[in-house]
């Protein structure tokens, strides 16, 4: 009986994916980027390697980091 290999994301690959991810990049482009570096994956596994990585701060504490898109939101007359 033949077994399949488990086909494993070297841990660069993974590490670049969230990193990309939490920069603000969505799970389509970074699974592009990473194509481009020969690594092939789904969106659904870069988001599981985001969310294993579990890199939410624990409670009662600020992040060190934060991610801002381009969105601008008008309040009364400010845009912000």
């Amino acid at each position: 009986m033949k077994f399949a290999e488990r086909d494993w994301t070297p841990k660069w690959a993974m590490k670049l994916g969230i990193q990309f991810h939490l920069a603000g990049l969505s799970l389509s482009n970074t699974v592009s980027l990473l194509e481009c570096l020969g690594v092939e994956r789904s969106r659904k596994a870069v988001h599981d390697w985001v969310q294993k990585a579990d890199l939410q701060p624990t409670d009662g504490r600020s992040p060190n980091h934060v991610a801002l898109d381009e969105t601008v939101i008008r309040i009364s007359s400010q845009q912000y």
